[in-house]
């Protein structure tokens, strides 16, 4: 029960400035920006591409949209790429009373996928992002014809990141971890993306797009998913059938502990491509090589 009370300070604020973000600057920064409603959010995203399999991508908190300028225009001449934030992030805002555990966040997720086109999709969520994938993957597969899983920890190991990301338990804190990260969350996105980032020449653009996403009214509701979406998986990260590409940077600091191929624990088709020099985020960090490596694991699939 506390924990959905603390909730509440998150979510009461971003239902207030739903549609003031849905119809203001986070709509109009990029011109292939678009807005679904799931029901308990709204979803912010951007399509591009009209050829080839589906590709939906998820960003990886805190990062924005306007980050993926480069992986989409490279995606969009193989795929019909969809990169979307996860509500509770970015400018995907949650209404009230929504719930941050891992059921919940499939089930959005799901209602978002059911919108697309296209059907089934190759979907690719980063780091602990993954298990919503799983969760989906497994829900419905008719949804799901592969998984991209960056940087996604086994489920004990994703433990232990969370325990490294709140090394005194701040955030895990109901109200109070909430509370903090209202007051700390600018100073704590360049913290994570200090000790997260393989290449630190992007730090600076990746700290004022972050800072600029929350001035245009995006959220961060770290502390409601520590509190919650990483609690229990609730029996929901069975192995999956689809076929998986687990895809790993070496550089990445804040998971220095965990095995690059943990996620085949729930992915046993799981083919491990490592990246050297890159940190927690492969796509972002290194877009031609990780195009390659879709490319090649989408045609195989394809080829099969």
């Amino acid at each position: 029960m506390i924990t959905r009370l603390a909730q509440l300070i998150d979510t009461v604020p971003t239902h207030l400035r739903l549609n003031r973000v849905a119809r203001g600057e986070a709509s109009a920064t990029r011109s292939d920006i678009g807005f679904v409603d799931v029901g308990d959010a709204i979803v912010r995203f951007r399509r591009a591409g009209s050829n080839g399999p589906s590709l939906v991508l998820a960003t990886d908190p805190p990062v924005p949209l306007e980050l993926y300028d480069q992986l989409i225009a490279l995606l969009a001449s193989d795929f019909r790429v969809t990169v979307f934030e996860i509500p509770g992030f970015g400018c995907s805002l949650p209404r009230v009373g929504f719930r941050f555990s891992l059921p919940r966040a499939a089930a959005s997720v799901t209602r978002f996928l059911e919108q697309l086109p296209a059907a089934p999709h190759v979907l690719a969520m980063p780091c602990v992002s993954g298990y919503v994938a799983v969760a989906i993957a497994n829900a419905r597969p008719e949804l799901v014809s592969r998984l991209i899983l960056a940087q996604t920890p086994s489920w004990a190991d994703g433990q232990s990141w969370l325990r490294g990301r709140d090394r005194h338990g701040l955030l895990r804190r109901p109200v109070i971890g909430q509370l903090a990260l209202a007051a700390l969350r600018r100073k704590r996105a360049r913290a994570w993306y200090q000790a997260a980032l393989g290449t630190p020449s992007l730090l600076d653009a990746f700290t004022a797009a972050t800072l600029h996403n929350f001035d245009q009214g995006g959220c961060f509701c770290l502390a409601s998913g520590f509190q919650d979406f990483l609690r229990d998986h609730h029996d929901l990260l069975k192995p999956v059938g689809q076929q998986a590409l687990i895809l790993w940077g070496h550089a990445d600091a804040s998971h220095r502990h965990s095995e690059p191929k943990g996620a085949a624990s729930f992915a046993p088709n799981a083919q491990l491509a490592c990246l050297d020099g890159v940190g927690h985020f492969p796509e972002l960090e290194a877009p031609a090589a990780v195009l390659t490596q879709i490319r090649s694991f989408v045609d195989k699939g394809t080829a099969r």
